[in-house]
């Protein structure tokens, strides 16, 4: 399959500007970025007609299925949202349910420009075969179970291995929720599984400050500092949130090349706080960005994120800052896609063809002096006119090519949300 966008603004990340030109796409892969001056045959030619071709966000941080749980229980500090609400509607939740859920979840994305996730839930089976079917690009965190599934952690992990199955697009890491559900011996044997099994590490670190004083209290240590005399920054490590660190905790990220997910929609709405972001940016930690589940969120809308992280980074109270718009991109595209150790991120030769088409041509892009501006601080995921993972075109005007019908996915989501909601 060959494809030619013609007549793009090419958002180049490298060099944080936009070049009018054209972008092939040979297959997964692109091919040439150039001038417009293109010649050959192609399967299909799409003028952008000036609209904005970029590439598509890496969601750092989503429990996709979650979707099936949004609002169910709004207003609510992280402890009471969590153990009193989450937890329980969870525990009706079926391989089937997780099914419908992520396709739901993959709708949402796609429909918003997002490219690749970094996915941590349960029956992974479901969430791979719902990842593969419908072209998205995704890593699924794997880690020890929060409940008695009658097997040992290292038999969990080995299965949940085998029923993800790697693929070219779909990939696993190992996922330990956090330090305050899972028990030491639990966390070295997921540190001895990845280092067996050369994969990434990830966890939820340091959201909040009760997190950070209770295991403080409890071992003398932040939660950072337990991790790293675990041995589990030795690894490529994604820690979500990190909102209540010290500058020793950033330090010991720094020092050990771990990347950041930042999820602020979450963490507002949990009222968890606001991470320090200025602080690692300067220290030069690769900061992501992360929608979370939608059940803390409660939409998967990148654009949303970034306009957060860079509102808020103005505004924290353990180190403020201003940081350039075009640094937020980066967060939200090739920072992502270096956290997940994905070929994607920027349009250039020989990335993978994880693109997206941004229409400018609407009131709040106006006037066009300052469009990458305009995507940080006016963008919706509304805005996004086609999206194309891998080479196939999953989104385009309103038309879902994710291999399910997506009234059949509302259809379901309705259903399964009022069972669970049922006494």
């Amino acid at each position: 399959m060959k494809t030619l966008f013609t007549n793009a603004n090419i958002l180049d990340i490298e060099k944080g500007k936009l070049v009018l030109g054209s972008v092939e796409v040979t297959d997964g892969t692109i091919t040439n970025v150039g001038n417009n001056t293109n010649t050959g045959e192609y399967d299909r030619i799409i003028d952008c007609k000036g609209n904005i071709l970029m590439p598509g966000f890496v969601n750092t941080h989503c429990h996709t299925p979650m979707t099936l749980l949004r609002s169910l229980k709004d207003d609510a500090p992280l402890n009471e949202w969590l153990f009193d609400n989450v937890l329980p509607t969870e525990a009706k939740i079926t391989p089937e349910d997780v099914y419908w859920g992520e396709y739901l979840g993959i709708a949402e994305s796609v429909r918003g420009g997002i490219t690749a996730i970094e996915e941590g839930y349960f029956h992974n089976s479901r969430v791979s075969e719902v990842l593969k079917k419908s072209g998205m690009r995704g890593r699924i965190g794997i880690g020890p179970a929060m409940r008695d599934i009658g097997m040992s952690n290292v038999e969990y992990l080995e299965q949940c291995a085998k029923d993800i199955n790697n693929s070219d697009k779909v990939q696993t890491s190992c996922f330990i929720h956090a330090v305050y559900t899972t028990s030491e011996k639990a966390i070295r044997e997921s540190i001895e599984f990845a280092d067996k099994n050369n994969i990434a590490l990830s966890i939820h670190l340091s959201e909040t400050e009760k997190e950070n004083s209770e295991h403080l209290a409890k071992t003398g240590l932040t939660p950072t500092q337990y991790l790293e005399k675990l041995g589990f920054f030795k690894h490529r490590c994604l820690c979500y949130h990190c909102v209540d660190m010290t500058d020793n905790d950033i330090d010991i990220l720094r020092n050990n090349k771990s990347s950041v997910a930042t999820c602020p929609s979450s963490n507002l709405k949990l009222g968890s706080g606001i991470a320090p972001i200025v602080k690692m940016f300067h220290k030069g930690i690769n900061i992501s960005i992360g929608t979370d589940g939608v059940a803390s969120n409660n939409s998967l809308d990148m654009f949303k994120e970034m306009f957060l992280v860079a509102t808020l980074c103005k505004v924290c109270p353990n180190g403020t800052g201003i940081l350039p718009v075009i640094d937020i991109l980066r967060m939200a595209t090739i920072n992502g896609a270096k956290a997940l150790g994905i070929n994607s991120g920027e349009i250039k030769t020989g990335k993978n063809a994880d693109i997206i088409l941004i229409d400018i041509h609407q009131p709040h892009y106006y006037p066009h002096d300052n469009l990458l501006s305009h995507l940080v601080y006016s963008g919706k995921s509304s805005d996004v006119c086609l999206t194309m993972i891998d080479g196939k075109i999953v989104y385009e005007n309103g038309q879902y090519n994710i291999g399910e019908d997506i009234e059949q996915i509302y259809k379901n989501s309705n259903q399964i949300r009022a069972r669970l909601l049922s006494k």
